[in-house]
């Protein structure tokens, strides 16, 4: 196999130095207990008694994608510190895991619901879970915790902002300005795949702030208001029984996005939601 070439090597070293930034990689973890306070996907839902249920355009109601226990994650701003944070979608058999498409442009199709204070005596919620529904009609298939691990993490290829910011390297490199190309058609095909290899975050990506990776293309419908991941949900099988646990079509990714500003004010009201799949 030949190697990249020392231009390559020099440009990905420069963008992994620039776009360096903390995120939170979720681990789903198939030898913990999930509980219903905790972080997990799938399940019953942690929902306060007095609370009334998301639901959906039909009126009913949504089923638990993933719930985090911000205290117990380690989270820090601009994510919320302490409370729970929660994915629903509608298993509406007509839209395809909460959307129409591949997104959800009406918003009625999935929630993020945010609970500032855990109340540990709260009743489970009686709700569609990954038990009760057709499997088909969610990316979840069963119950699993999660643990969070903060690291470092890097800007990968299918980012919006990766072309712009690859020729800003390569013009401070070269003193050349390109405005009519790709960044794949700067570089041979060795070095394309140094590229993808180098950057971004290795699958299964399940995680909360950083880079999206996608399966195909940016998938945001304005890059830059929403612009921050909240979650990633990636497409695995498990390890330690036959099957999935998360399949979004064919080996794909659910993404939530959100403005900085909302999030900062813990506004999630105008959340975007998409996925993409192989």
């Amino acid at each position: 196999m030949n190697q990249a070439s020392e231009r390559a090597l020099r440009i990905a070293q420069e963008i992994a130095k620039r776009t360096s930034t903390k995120h939170y990689r979720l681990v789903l973890n198939e030898e913990r207990q999930p509980v219903i306070t905790g972080s997990k996907i799938g399940g019953s839902a942690y929902w306060p008694a007095d609370m009334d249920y998301p639901t959906d355009e039909r009126g009913e109601k949504m089923m638990l994608l993933m719930q985090i226990n911000c205290q117990e994650a380690g989270l820090d701003a601009p994510l919320p510190e302490c409370g729970m944070l929660q994915w629903f979608i509608s298993v509406n058999p007509d839209r395809m895991y909460g959307c129409q498409g591949n997104y959800n442009a009406d918003g009625t199709g999935f929630r993020i619901i945010y609970h500032k204070d855990i109340d540990q005596s709260a009743p489970t919620a009686d709700a569609p879970t990954t038990e009760t529904v057709d499997t088909e009609l969610t990316p979840v298939k069963r119950e699993v915790a999660i643990d969070a691990v903060a690291e470092e993490t890097v800007m990968g290829v299918n980012d919006g902002h990766f072309n712009r910011q690859f020729f800003q390297v390569v013009k401070e490199i070269t003193g050349v300005e390109h405005t009519d190309k790709a960044w794949y058609q700067y570089l041979d095909n060795e070095d394309c795949l140094h590229m993808e290899r180098s950057l971004g975050m290795k699958r299964p990506c399940h995680q909360m702030l950083g880079y999206p990776v996608y399966s195909q293309d940016e998938a945001r419908s304005d890059i830059e208001r929403q612009d921050t991941l909240l979650f990633q949900l990636d497409s695995q099988f498990s390890s330690k029984i036959k099957g999935e646990l998360v399949m979004w079509g064919d080996m794909g990714s659910g993404f939530i996005f959100i403005n900085h500003e909302e999030l900062t004010a813990l506004d999630f009201g105008h959340a975007y939601y998409c996925w993409d799949c192989g």
